[in-house]
């Protein structure tokens, strides 16, 4: 069964599209997980999108994680931390661009990622002599159809966690996304399932296998917020341990108060072990897919 946790309503005026008591949870537990990577001295990068009003940016300026100084026509220019910014809207993208000074911006982070991938291996800088790799934090916070993606999730991931293993360094990465089950197509709900469906016939993960089948009849049985988290955390899992990273502590959401759509929210926090066998890693960790889901 899913947890619960009552959150009081937020004032209306500090509301808009995005916002919500829910959504502002989200954030303070984006804070919690990063906090808890980070145990470098060096300041920290993160990969976030923000929306126009900026509010994760903020949070993280509070919280000082990052710094910014407001220049004379008003913009941010930061004096702690690096940020790498993505956003597929031209009139946000147009927005951001005027309020962040020294930052990397970029239009969709799958196609900036495949399109620099021999660049970013090799450590060549952006434009502005900011280096995307590494980071401590990566923050897909999707407010459209996480399967509607120009390059599919999974490569994504498998590109952030291979760029990640070439500095290894530890990091926090999160996904946050709408419950789209009847828009998402079916070569989206096909790869989830069969994502699980792999390991309920692979010999090498029982435990897996056990404990899915205490929990559920069967992947047809699956309502769609379990397909989606459990299929996409074994995606994930598998994507990490193949550049050797270790899960070391995930949560699952989902939340939409007030008549907003349902979203789903996943976060990670991953250990680079380069000394480990990826199979190892693999099986310690698949389990972890069929974590509590807590329903805010």
């Amino acid at each position: 069964m899913n947890g619960k946790i009552l959150i009081d309503t937020m004032s209306p005026a500090n509301n808009y599209l995005n916002n919500s008591s829910h959504k502002n949870f989200i954030r303070e537990k984006w804070v919690e997980f990063i906090q808890e990577v980070v145990t470098h001295d060096d300041e920290i990068g993160i990969i976030t999108f923000p929306a126009e009003e900026m509010q994760d940016l903020c949070l993280f300026k509070e919280k000082g994680l990052i710094d910014w100084n407001e220049t004379e026509t008003g913009a941010y220019h930061i004096t702690k931390g690096k940020v790498v910014c993505f956003e597929k809207s031209h009139r946000i993208f147009s927005q951001l661009s005027s309020k962040l000074v020294n930052v990397v911006l970029e239009s969709e982070i799958g196609i900036y990622l495949r399109t620099n991938y021999n660049k970013i291996e090799s450590g060549i800088v952006t434009p502005k002599k900011i280096k995307v790799f590494p980071v401590d934090a990566i923050n897909l916070d999707y407010d459209g159809r996480l399967a509607k993606c120009k390059v599919p999730i999974d490569d994504k991931i498998d590109l952030i966690f291979k760029f990640q293993r070439i500095h290894k360094r530890n990091f926090s990465l999160f996904l946050t996304w709408p419950s789209t089950e009847e828009d998402d197509e079916e070569e989206y709900k096909t790869l989830l399932k069969t994502t699980i469906q792999n390991n309920l016939s692979d010999p090498s993960a029982q435990n897996f296998k056990r404990l899915f089948e205490e929990k559920f009849n069967s992947i047809e049985d699956l309502d769609y917020d379990n397909l989606s988290l459990v299929g996409l955390t074994k995606l994930v899992l598998k994507k990490a341990s193949n550049s050797f990273y270790k899960l070391n502590r995930h949560e699952l959401y989902t939340y939409g108060e007030n008549g907003r759509k349902k979203m789903y929210s996943v976060l990670y926090n991953f250990e680079h072990r380069e000394s480990s066998a990826e199979n190892l890693i693999y099986s310690q960790d698949v389990d972890k897919a069929l974590a509590e889901i807590t329903s805010l």
